[in-house]
């Protein structure tokens, strides 16, 4: 199986995800009933806390807050506990050594914990008290596609149970966002293809790259935070990604034209600010590429999305697709480990 042919399973997977999901968050409407939870904090890193990024902004347009952090930070540092919330932790793999801390450090507490990995006999989703499958399976490849986006869409049902439990949505509403979900998973195919001729088109520029830069607003931050770690591990590369702002700011100092930029934009509030954004890189810096329905340049990807609310992840395609490019373009063996030797030292997991 190429890493192409493991992104291929992806829609399948989501729309059984989505066909499912009364079945799949029994588990949690069952834990929060009549409780009047509409608290979530969300324990993760790397891609599980990138994926709950993504996912963040529908917690917030249902009404659900959501307050995300690191497993090490939360089960070393954290003093305050919020026992009114629902408590989610996330680890692919389930035995993340930091992620299963948290769980203990919360049952000390006293509080509930659900779990999102993708096998529920793991070490973190037995000690969980509601624990829930991720709905990917095993994946083939050590650098997660597959799993990402299943817990993107995990945490939008998470959101969407909330909301259904405390009626703040109907189960009309909640169908409605099915079929914008099942909409965005069918679309991926046609991006993945868009997204290698335009690597095709570009490659070179982006080999000659000596870092990336990757930027955007609200989900497409977590989408930016993501592409970084992606291009990171794959290629390997040194990478950054900012929220949009942010790339103004400080990280404009190290602007120059051995790196190449990627800008993900939607039309709405931030294209504006993106597209000028994207303008002074491309014709005072160098290569940058604007990625959404916003581009017009010779360098963008431009494609329509399916819908606001829940495209986050077709934009991640883009990115899987630029990373696995540029990691075969370098004659990186992707079911090899780097630095195994760290193993030696200190362990990640249980």
């Amino acid at each position: 199986m190429t890493f192409l042919d493991s992104m291929a399973t992806i829609p399948e997977i989501l729309e059984t995800m989505v066909g499912a999901r009364a079945a799949r968050m029994a588990g949690v409407a069952g834990a929060i009933r009549d409780k009047g939870i509409r608290r979530v904090v969300i324990i993760g890193s790397g891609s599980s806390f990138n994926s709950a990024l993504m996912a963040q902004p529908l917690f917030d347009q249902l009404g659900i807050a959501v307050q995300l952090h690191y497993p090490n930070q939360f089960a070393v540092h954290a003093t305050t506990i919020d026992r009114q919330a629902l408590h989610v932790v996330i680890s692919q793999g389930g035995a993340t050594r930091s992620v299963f801390d948290a769980v203990q450090k919360l049952h000390r507490h006293g509080c509930p914990v659900c779990s999102l990995t993708a096998n529920t006999e793991s070490p973190i989703a037995q000690a969980a008290d509601v624990p829930v499958s991720m709905g990917c399976g095993e994946e083939h490849y050590l650098y997660r596609t597959v799993g990402v986006c299943s817990t993107v869409v995990s945490c939008w049902q998470l959101a969407m149970t909330l909301a259904l439990e405390n009626g703040m949505i109907t189960h009309e509403d909640a169908a409605s966002l099915d079929r914008e979900m099942l909409a965005s998973a069918w679309a991926l195919p046609q991006v993945r293809e868009m997204a290698l001729a335009w690597y095709e088109r570009h490659r070179f520029s982006l080999m000659r790259a000596q870092y990336l830069m990757f930027a955007g607003a609200n989900d497409l931050w977590a989408v930016a935070r993501e592409a970084d770690i992606k291009v990171m591990e794959m290629v390997p590369l040194v990478t950054r990604g900012f929220e949009l702002e942010e790339i103004i700011h400080g990280p404009q100092n190290a602007f120059d034209a051995s790196g190449a930029y990627i800008v993900f934009a939607r039309r709405g509030p931030d294209a504006q600010k993106a597209s000028a954004i994207a303008a002074f890189l491309g014709e005072r810096i160098g290569f940058c590429a604007l990625v959404g329905n916003v581009g017009v340049g010779r360098r963008d990807f431009c494609f329509e999305e399916t819908g606001e609310r829940l495209s986050a992840l077709e934009y991640l395609t883009f990115a899987q697709v630029m990373a696995y490019r540029l990691s075969a373009d370098r004659g990186r063996d992707l079911t090899r480990k780097l630095n195994a030797g760290l193993a030696d030292y200190i362990s990640k997991e249980l």
